[in-house]
């Protein structure tokens, strides 16, 4: 008889499509178990007229499921990475998975202008203080308008509140085969993405943990772990939360036998807006982190 795994999940149609990928990358390797998606709903899921920022942070889309994991009543859950604070909860494991989707940020325009091409004053959906920020500082005339829900959700938006555009991010626009609405991608290094922008996870309580190295190796992607691993610790460090515009990008790259890490970060610290990047190896990680900070002047 097969084991039943239950895996929880938010909701909404990407939230499912992501679980149904890890599932998927399983089942190639594993015919052995059985898998079953429990939704569940978020306070971020059923509070969609408020700023994340206004309702509690990065933990509004996962203390249902994390109660869930700690109770038994799920075996693992399906996360994006980004939206995960950087505590773990004790008693909790959290595990990047799969290999990372685009992690940049895109432009949906409403008749196919270009972002620097709008009219003066255009308004532009999003409710991502770190997308505010890089905006306005690409285009200072402009108006960024708070808007939530899911993508279909927001996609509706640009009709209803008369706005020039939307900004999300390519990954979940890829996973739902959206790709063709894209009016442009924003580089890296223009508007630097929110830190595991495009990264899955897995989260399991520590009794499951067993079972879980099972089939843990086939569902790992080296280059993917160490960037989450990095991005995640820009976070700790820099002690940033959805109050505070933040972004990082760690660029993973072999080159010979070496293994190089190029990082962006863009924070806001007393109203200006700093930004930087540095490139290294990987093991001087430390290294580069701190000589970012000496840039910042601090944090």
């Amino acid at each position: 008889m097969k084991k039943v795994i239950k895996v929880g999940s938010r909701s909404s149609e990407l939230a499912l499509v992501q679980t149904q990928m890890v599932i998927n990358e399983i089942k190639k390797f594993r015919q052995d178990f059985e898998f079953e998606i429990v939704k569940i709903t978020t306070q971020g899921d059923a509070l969609i007229d408020k700023p994340i920022s206004e309702i509690g942070g990065k933990g509004v889309f996962v203390k249902e499921i994390e109660s869930a994991l700690l109770k038994g009543e799920i075996d693992m859950a399906v996360h994006s990475l980004k939206d995960m604070p950087y505590e773990t909860p004790e008693g909790l494991k959290l595990i990047p998975v799969l290999k990372r989707e685009d992690p940049r940020d895109v432009f949906i325009s409403k008749d196919g202008t270009q972002f620097m091409n709008l009219k003066e004053g255009a308004k532009i959906g999003t409710s991502s203080l770190r997308r505010q920020v890089q905006l306005k500082d690409l285009r200072s005339d402009m108006q960024t308008i708070p808007i939530r829900g899911n993508i279909k959700t927001r996609l509706r938006k640009i009709e209803e509140l008369n706005l020039d555009g939307i900004v999300l991010s390519a990954a979940g626009l890829h996973r739902l085969g959206l790709e063709s609405i894209i009016t442009e991608y924003f580089p890296p290094d223009v508007v630097v993405p929110a830190p595991c922008q495009g990264i899955l996870a897995v989260e399991i309580a520590e009794s499951f943990d067993n079972i879980f190295q099972e089939f843990y190796s086939y569902i790992v992607d080296r280059r993917t772990f160490f960037e989450a691993s990095i991005e995640r610790e820009l976070l700790k460090v820099f002690g940033v939360n959805c109050r505070q515009p933040f972004g990082a990008y760690a660029q993973y790259r072999k080159e010979r036998d070496e293994e190089k890490i190029n990082i962006k970060v863009v924070y806001q610290k007393e109203d200006k807006l700093l930004k930087s990047e540095v490139t290294g190896l990987i093991e001087e990680t430390d290294k580069m982190i701190e000589k970012l900070i000496e840039e910042f002047g601090g944090i």
